[in-house]
């Protein structure tokens, strides 16, 4: 059999392969696949960049309106263009502030893109584990050494060829996912994530960057579904009603610290969500995306500089994904998402800084553990090793 590109170094031809599948190839299968996805990162993206660019002119059409308003008389007026952009941020801005939370939120929009990724299917292959599940197989079916440490090749390989789709996370189970690595585009963290059909009935709150909410449409957009900015305030007002919240602890840094083909992840000066777990009582699940290291391709030159723009809240990669749309990821990935069992910490309301790198060193094991345990599966080479920064 003809070895796939970018494919797990367990594959087998039992396993799924959605371009393979006829209602996928047809003219239909591969319009879905890609509209929804294109809409979505397309915002992002390019929406983004064109809001940011709105932004920088409409201050230096303002700021050249005032210079000239305080040495002449007769001024032209603002471009209508500017007029019209900043009346339609301060409607956008006034809605918000006025209006309940509760009428930002629009869960057919989850159900619905939830629903368009399990019949149409972006990846080669997307398949979300549970370590837990897998460990209830192991236990029951297996009769090799039972070392946490290790996978059962055989039940690994066939949980990817069952690719359960069962709703298994509890609601409101005070429970954090943290979800590595960032990737470009957060591949793992959405279609394994807030749009798997595990998910489902979680009642999670999906956090991002809170910059994400500075852009009217994007705004609307990640409220409909579910998602809330990454802030310390927004963790205390969900974690105090015992709701599960889900996040990328690596951020901005582990995005610009992308390299294909490269395990990395940034969490070495993560502490925040270990500290809001152990004043809440939460437990937390490390979760590792295999593949997602082959999403995109990336400028993997000048690190310092870049990690520096971070610091500014600017994200600092440089990449492209298919050649004909720069901002979709790469295809031929087989996107693995392993979500490990809770690391269950203490309630302390207030701990101390040897409390919180007690249990942060702990989690940064577990997660290493996690990717040790099945990258001799699930990792395009068993032998990877994960680079933590």
């Amino acid at each position: 059999m003809l070895r796939l590109p970018n494919a797990a170094c367990g594959r087998t031809p039992a396993w799924p392969d959605f371009d393979a599948r006829p209602e996928l190839r047809a003219l239909q299968g591969r319009f879905l696949r890609r509209f929804h996805l294109t809409l979505l990162y397309g915002l992002w993206v390019i929406g983004l960049l064109m809001l940011s660019a709105m932004w920088v002119f409409s201050a230096f059409c303002l700021i050249q309106w005032i210079w000239r308003k305080s040495t002449a008389t007769d001024v032209p007026p603002i471009p209508f263009i500017v007029q019209t952009y900043l009346s339609f941020i301060v409607l956008h801005e006034s809605y918000h502030y006025l209006t309940k939370p509760s009428l930002h939120q629009w869960p057919v929009m989850r159900h619905f893109f939830r629903r368009i990724f399990l019949h149409y299917p972006y990846f080669r292959l997307n398949v979300l584990v549970f370590d837990e599940r897998e460990k209830a197989k192991q236990s029951n079916g297996s009769t090799e050494s039972s070392d946490d440490s290790k996978c059962n090749k055989e039940i690994a390989s066939k949980t990817i060829e069952e690719n359960d789709l069962t709703p298994f996370v509890k609601a409101d189970d005070r429970a954090l996912f943290a979800f590595h690595p960032h990737g470009v585009l957060s591949s793992g963290f959405a279609f394994n994530g807030a749009h798997h059909m595990g998910f489902l009935h979680a009642h999670c709150r999906w956090l991002v960057a809170e910059n994400l909410f500075w852009f009217p449409v994007m705004r609307d957009l990640l409220n409909w579904m579910d998602f809330s900015c990454v802030a310390r305030s927004t963790f205390h007002r969900f974690m105090c009603t015992g709701q599960n919240v889900c996040l990328i602890p690596g951020g901005f840094e582990e995005a610009t610290l992308y390299e294909r083909g490269k395990h990395r992840v940034y969490i070495k000066k993560r502490f925040g969500f270990i500290k809001l777990a152990l004043q809440h009582g939460y437990k937390v699940h490390p979760a590792y995306t295999f593949g997602e290291e082959y999403a995109y391709h990336s400028f993997p030159y000048l690190l310092k500089l870049r990690l520096k723009l971070n610091e500014f809240k600017i994200p600092g990669v440089f990449f492209y994904g298919l050649p004909q749309c720069f901002f979709l990821p790469c295809t031929d990935v087989d996107l693995i998402t392993v979500v490990g069992e809770a690391l269950i910490l203490p309630r302390i309301e207030h701990p101390t800084k040897e409390d919180v790198q007690k249990y942060h060193a702990q989690y940064v094991r577990a997660l290493q553990k996690l990717f040790d345990k099945y990258k001799s599966v699930y990792a395009v080479d068993p032998e990877a090793k994960l680079e933590i920064y």
